[in-house]
């Protein structure tokens, strides 16, 4: 009889422990984790008198993002994040601060709409909404974008090139059964600078797509965004608008052993500033046209770009950058008897916070030409017409290798009625074993990156000729010595000499004058260490770093910099 009972219960039971596995948590916690140490020594030329900087400074934190993700029903989520963290150096909670790292609510309106407000993470195209890699990132071997990624994940830069916003988007389609498959919608508005409600407006930056997929064979679109301050919400009388429309349109075709897509984008924008005599109205066009050929067995591939960028264009959403030039390194901040401001560097781009902006501007930002002087601003940067050629593949199982070529000139003289020509070669190869059997060897990863860019423009008895030249490299190795336990080392250098002008430009981003740019040096950064993966989302990483900076035109820019990192991240 207990038997039978035992049984009965059982079957009872089953259909309960069932649902309760199907049923979607009502309760989930995401996040991370992040134990962070730096310990920098100061070794200075000794040509630079200093009996003042203190040549050790050590700093880090350890933080968590806590976040709870909540699902009141099934077309609804809540997701709250807090961030806490401690400096290294405060006790006792005299260190500890807490903010609000994320914060959004979204859901599925009748089955049809999706919505999402609050914090939200949102892209376009390139020349309406996109959020450009900082300079010298995508050349960095594994063992430097340890400290990048730090940066990237601190700044919401998911490498999906998307721009952290506040405000609210709404996504939705409509399916037909000829002619077209389906009409896409996608409509967001953000919230960009709050009014003081004395002289600075409320400005916010709106947009939206259409894109119609007639078959997988072609596809069209158009997208709109405005970037525009809100008339009333103080006194400054001067309203600017600035909107951008852009048309594009795809073509696929695909066999066993072809795979062909050619995709073009056209737009144009407008800068407008409202009740501002002064102001100078502004149109610009840009056009895109390309074409890849991919071979389908293999994956070769050859893809050619034609594109023209007037000077005049101007769209906040792809033109900001993330690198703020105007702030200052916490490092070594100063050095010298005179204290003069140290020089910002590559070691200050990995690793700066203060350095980064998570903010959209509506004028070009500043940047800095000895790192890139062809595309500063990514493809949306201005003045800029020609051809890029690219290509690549698997050259054995394991080697891929692509090589890249820029041919570009301005669309109009800077100063002078001939324009500058920039010309960009770069290659990158990799090589793993990674594709092979565990069986067969531990993991093993090998990498090297080089890229190497010019300005010219020929001189006249009035101004004097253009001749700039960076060249940017990188070699990269991870070798694992026992399952899970990494030896990484890396090393990337960069090294820039010659003479450009630079422009000038007034409160409404109209070059006025133009200033002179010589340079003349050298940066190097070698990084070795162990690394050990607890899982695809938890490491620790010790290793040390040392760089070099060598610039004959800077009095400040000759030292180094001797550096021990210890890392513990986990996400969760």
């Amino acid at each position: 009889m207990k038997k039978w009972y035992n049984i009965i219960l059982l079957l009872w039971l089953l259909p309960n422990v069932y649902s309760a596995q199907t049923t979607p948590k009502k309760f989930s916690f995401t996040g991370a984790a992040r134990g962070y140490f730096l310990g920098d020594q100061l070794n200075q030329d000794l040509s630079l008198e200093d009996s003042i900087t203190v040549p050790r400074l050590n700093s880090g934190h350890v933080m968590a993002d806590l976040g709870l993700n909540i699902r009141p029903n099934k077309n609804m989520e809540i997701q709250g994040m807090v961030r806490v963290r401690n400096d290294y150096g405060g006790f006792w909670g005299s260190g500890v601060t807490f903010d609000i790292r994320q914060m959004y609510v979204k859901g599925v309106i009748g089955g049809v709409v999706r919505y999402q407000l609050g914090d939200i993470n949102y892209r376009l195209t390139k020349y309406t909404f996109w959020n450009n890699d900082q300079e010298l990132f995508d050349l960095a071997p594994t063992a430097l974008k340890q400290q990048w990624d730090v940066v990237n994940y601190d700044h919401f830069h998911d490498l999906q090139n998307s721009w952290r916003q506040q405000g609210g988007a709404a996504e939705w389609g409509l399916i037909f059964s000829k002619a077209v498959e389906e009409i896409q919608f996608r409509a967001f508005g953000t919230r960009v600078r709050a009014s003081n409600n004395s002289s600075i407006n409320d400005r916010v930056f709106t947009g939206g797509t259409a894109q119609v997929v007639q078959s997988k064979y072609f596809a069209a679109g158009i997208s709109y965004v405005n970037f525009l301050d809100i008339e009333g919400t103080s006194r400054n009388n001067t309203l600017l608008r600035n909107p951008v429309v852009s048309m594009n349109a795809s073509a696929n075709y695909a066999s066993t052993d072809w795979i062909i897509r050619a995709e073009a984008e056209w737009g144009r924008s407008s800068t407008r500033f409202l009740n501002n005599e002064e102001a100078k109205d502004r149109d610009g066009t840009f056009s895109e046209l390309g074409i890849r050929i991919q071979r389908a067995k293999t994956g070769w591939f050859l893809h050619g770009l034609v594109k023209r960028v007037e000077s005049a264009f101007n769209s906040p959403g792809a033109q900001t950058r993330r690198l703020n030039l105007n702030g200052q390194p916490a490092s070594f901040q100063r050095i010298g008897n005179e204290q003069e401001l140290r020089p910002f560097s590559m070691l200050d781009l990995m690793r700066e916070s203060s350095m980064y902006n998570m903010q959209l501007q509506p004028y070009l930002m500043n940047f800095s030409p000895r790192y890139d002087n062809i595309t500063p601003f990514g493809a949306a940067t201005p003045n800029r017409q020609g051809i890029i050629v690219t290509a690549g593949g698997e050259v054995i199982p394991g080697l891929s290798v692509e090589l890249a070529q820029y041919m570009l000139t301005e669309t109009r003289g800077e100063g002078t009625a001939e324009g500058r020509d920039f010309v960009r070669s770069q290659a990158k190869v990799k090589w793993s074993n990674l594709h092979e059997k565990r069986s067969k060897g531990r993991r093993i990863i090998l990498e090297g990156n080089i890229r190497r860019d010019q300005t010219s423009r020929p001189g006249t008895e009035f101004y004097r000729g253009v001749d700039l030249e960076t060249t940017v490299g990188a070699i990269g190795l991870e070798l694992e010595v026992i399952e899970k336990l990494d030896v990484i080392a890396g090393w990337q250098w960069v090294e820039y000499r010659g003479f450009d002008f630079t422009a000038v430009r007034n409160e409404y981003a109209e070059i006025f004058n133009f200033s002179e740019y010589s340079v003349n040096g050298k940066e190097s950064m070698t990084a070795a260490g162990l690394r050990y993966r607890f899982s695809d989302k938890a490491f620790l990483s010790a290793q040390m770093n040392f760089f070099h900076t060598d610039d004959e035109n800077v009095l400040t820019a000759h030292y180094q910099i001797q550096q021990f990192m210890l890392l513990y991240q986990i996400n969760f």
